[in-house]
């Protein structure tokens, strides 16, 4: 058997968890780090067939368990480059990823307001209009080098939109009892909204879809 030739799913499926762990280090860094210690891994099995009278399979198996957990495993390579990840997680787009979720979920606080006020006022929504389409450009810029903290904080976001639906019905109940009444731009607005709301859960939720494998 020649390193070329071994092909073992435990060592897949061993690197493919570490991948997954080391996704804060850039795709040129994590490569370079997987590539090592896959060359390690086959080193070890090659020896133990060659020298240590082991069939394939024993080898792989032997070898992967006295390796570290790949959770363990990364954990200690991010903290022995966390000075290069963070220089780079921070320049490749962490700002544009916090300030672009933190645009696009705010501003519907401040769409939400013409239910409570029962009139249309284009001046009073037009800010956070800009404010929800600059955060969704924001998150939909290259810079952005995925991880999955970032994974983790867009998928809890998507479920606070649904939750958040409560405001408007909140302000719409109050229009509600102010008038005695249903004022039907409320009604109507409160639909956009909606419709507004799940369109931006659906886009934040194909983000975590997208960039998850």
């Amino acid at each position: 058997m020649t390193y070329n030739e071994l092909n073992h799913s435990l060592v897949n499926n061993y690197l493919k968890k570490l991948d997954k762990n080391l996704s804060l280090l850039s795709k040129g860094e994590r490569e370079q780090q997987i590539n090592e210690i896959k060359d390690h891994i086959y080193e070890n099995v090659q020896d133990k067939v060659e020298n240590g009278g082991m069939n394939a399979d024993q080898a792989v198996q032997e070898t992967i368990n006295k390796f570290l957990p790949p959770e363990k495993l990364a954990e200690e390579i991010l903290n022995a480059e966390k000075p290069y990840y963070e220089k780079n997680f921070i320049n490749k787009g962490d700002t544009f990823f916090r300030y672009g979720l933190m645009c696009a979920i705010g501003s519907l606080g401040g769409l939400s307001i013409p239910i409570l006020k029962g009139e249309f006022n284009f001046g009073l929504i037009l800010p956070f209009i800009l404010v929800l389409v600059a955060g969704i450009i924001l998150l939909n810029t290259k810079h952005i080098q995925w991880n999955q903290i970032q994974l983790k904080n867009i998928k809890w976001v998507s479920r606070i939109i649904i939750a958040f639906l409560s405001v408007p019905f909140a302000f719409f109940a109050v229009r509600i009892i102010k008038e005695n009444s249903i004022n039907l731009f409320s009604l109507y607005y409160l639909i956009g909204f909606i419709i507004v709301a799940i369109g931006l859960y659906m886009y934040l939720r194909s983000l975590y879809f997208k960039h998850i494998a």
